[in-house]
């Protein structure tokens, strides 16, 4: 029994000698918890995109009476207008973020090269009459959009660690050109107009941001526009009847744009709290 116990006890003195030297050891390092990136700022952009927008519109014709399409109005073939272009700007903004979400305010300012035109050769009947426009007349029309800006709110969440997803809406603003005529070759009369006008509707839409460094970020969003509709007309040149011709104008279309995000640093990375 003796050797036994004895042999136990030097069990147990080597399993304290074992713990006492373990308790000596460093504590193993824990590893730090995941930076997660800090929306909140100001910020300053560029960006470049294509838009466009449709113009169908109806054309428009009065008689000397006052009644729309009376006789002896054209009834002129029209396909539509389907204004189209590049476009190019800048932005800035604020961001505001609260745990995993975000509210921000965003303004931008654009170049456009939204435009199309379009013209429909003769000949075309004309209303209760058998009366036919001659192969030399011709209708013409187009639209442009010179410049845009827009002012929005973004709501967004930002729990997919660099990346942010957005809806925003709010107000846009435009310098839009319209032009048609209504020329008869044969007889020189036609029905000029033109209009540049600055018009304000709604927008609205949808993006995705990622922050590629602590002040870069890109983002790719697109937003649908609505700036109403405008109706332009004229009385004939040289002015020899009463009737008035001409086309309303819808401006009601979307774009597409990428860009490019400088953040001041007034917020930085944080650290997740878990």
């Amino acid at each position: 029994m003796k050797p036994r116990l004895s042999a136990v006890f030097v069990l147990l003195g080597l399993a304290t000698s074992v713990a006492a030297r373990a308790a000596d050891l460093p504590a193993p390092a824990v590893a730090p918890a995941p930076a997660v990136y800090d929306w909140t700022g100001f910020y300053l952009g560029v960006n470049a995109g294509y838009g466009w927008n449709t113009g169908d519109g109806p054309l428009t014709c009065v008689g000397p009476t006052g009644v729309s399409f009376a006789t002896g109005c054209g009834l002129i073939p029209f396909a539509g207008l389907k204004p189209a272009g590049p476009l190019g700007g800048g932005q800035a903004g604020y961001n505001w973020q609260a745990g995993q979400y975000l509210v921000g305010l965003e303004s931008d300012f654009q170049w456009s090269d939204i435009q199309g035109s379009t013209r429909t050769n003769g000949p075309w009947p004309h209303v209760n009459t058998l009366a036919i426009s001659p192969a030399t007349s011709f209708f013409t029309a187009s639209h442009k959009i010179d410049w845009f800006g827009t002012t929005r709110l973004r709501i967004g969440y930002a729990g997919f660690d660099r990346t942010l997803i957005y809806a925003t809406g709010g107000l846009i603003y435009a310098r839009v050109d319209e032009q048609t005529a209504v020329v008869h070759q044969e007889t020189g009369i036609s029905y000029p107009v033109s209009e540049s006008v600055n018009r304000a509707g709604w927008t609205a839409g949808a993006g995705i941001e990622y922050a590629m460094t602590r002040n870069v970020t890109a983002k790719l969003e697109g937003l649908y526009y609505d700036l109403g509709e405008d109706t332009i007309s004229s009385h004939s040149v040289p002015l020899v009847n009463g009737f008035t011709r001409g086309m309303t104008f819808e401006t009601r279309g979307a774009i597409v744009r990428a860009g490019l995000n400088y953040k001041f640093d007034w917020g930085g990375p944080v650290v997740a709290r878990y």
